[in-house]
């Protein structure tokens, strides 16, 4: 396996990940939005539930400290793409960023 191929394995796995974490944080949202509503709905007072409430808002907290964590991975991992010389550029549509990234040595490879 050449070292294009490594960074771009690796590129996906990262992506996945990324994706994941966001996913996890939809259905989170989703689970205490619905638990909200269902004690509206059904007339119960405030304090109904509310320490599960408040353990779903605190794991939804800590997904948003992970997916930050992974975020800071991703810019360590291409730190280190670039420090070894490899290759991760995906093909395909590229996910805006709002800040410039280390480049994916595609064009450095192809030099």
């Amino acid at each position: 396996m050449n070292n294009r191929h490594v960074g771009v394995r690796i590129a996906r796995r990262l992506q996945t990940t990324e994706h994941a974490v966001d996913r996890a944080m939809v259905e989170a949202s989703a689970l205490i939005q619905a638990m909200i509503e269902a004690r509206s709905e059904a007339g119960f007072a405030a304090e109904v539930g509310q320490p599960a409430l408040r353990d779903m808002v605190r794991g939804l907290s800590q997904l948003a400290e992970a997916r930050g964590a992974v975020v800071e991975g991703h810019e360590g991992l291409a730190a280190v793409a670039a420090a070894q010389g490899l290759g991760w550029r995906m093909e395909g549509p590229v996910e805006q960023k709002t800040q410039p990234a280390i480049t994916g040595l595609a064009g450095a490879a192809a030099a």
